[in-house]
């Protein structure tokens, strides 16, 4: 019940943030998943995934280390190929079914490019334990009975980064997304835009 209530709320983040609403097409009409994959995107939200995890076997490990994260804090903003086998249109990670009522700690590792050098806010949106990595850099973090947006900004340099999200079962449903701190005027000319891999483009044909 409560991830079904989560998957249908309005891609909407508090105006405050910064971060636009998603409205339906032109006249009401529904948009297809590769619109909402483009406007999820436009919007500064991550929407493909890899999912690394379980680890550990109770929440409360949340404070331990675990490997995805040691590897990340090594690599920081090199780039790696990855398979993305996880696309959510809407920019709302959700678990798989069988991994939603598990205790334990998930790793969901992403990439996103970024058209210029400067500050970079960086959005979570979700209401248990999860924090936000970008290039191995702890950014943003929730806990449990979070509400609304988090929000912290860093500086990021134009290309590609890493971002990674270390999480309990009960923060999924969340969102991620990163947008310049003037996104409102300039949102067209640097959202970040989730590189495709071979896995989203094929959702999109289909």
């Amino acid at each position: 019940m409560r991830a079904a209530r989560f998957l249908t709320l309005a891609l909407l983040l508090a105006a405050g943030t910064g971060i636009f609403a998603q409205q339906p097409g032109n006249n009401g009409q529904t948009l297809s998943a590769s619109d909402l994959l483009e406007k999820s995107r436009d919007a500064g939200l991550l929407t493909d995934w890899h999912l690394d995890g379980r680890f550990g076997h109770r929440d409360a490990d949340f404070a331990h280390r675990y490997a995805p994260e040691k590897v990340a804090a090594r690599q920081g903003a090199r780039r790696m190929e990855r398979q993305y086998e996880l696309v959510f249109p809407e920019g709302f990670f959700a678990l798989p079914k069988e991994s939603s009522a598990e205790q334990g700690v998930f790793y969901a590792v992403s990439s996103t490019y970024l058209g210029s050098s400067g500050d970079w806010n960086v959005y979570l949106e979700s209401s248990a334990d999860a924090v936000v990595f970008v290039d191995g850099e702890r950014t943003v973090a929730s806990g449990p009975g979070a509400k609304g947006t988090m929000r912290e900004t860093m500086h990021l340099e134009s290309g590609f980064h890493s971002v990674m999200v270390k999480f309990t079962a009960h923060a999924a449903p969340f969102r991620v997304a990163i947008l310049p701190p003037n996104s409102g005027s300039r949102r067209k000319n640097n959202t970040p835009y989730l590189q495709a891999s071979p896995a989203s483009e094929e959702m999109q044909a289909e």
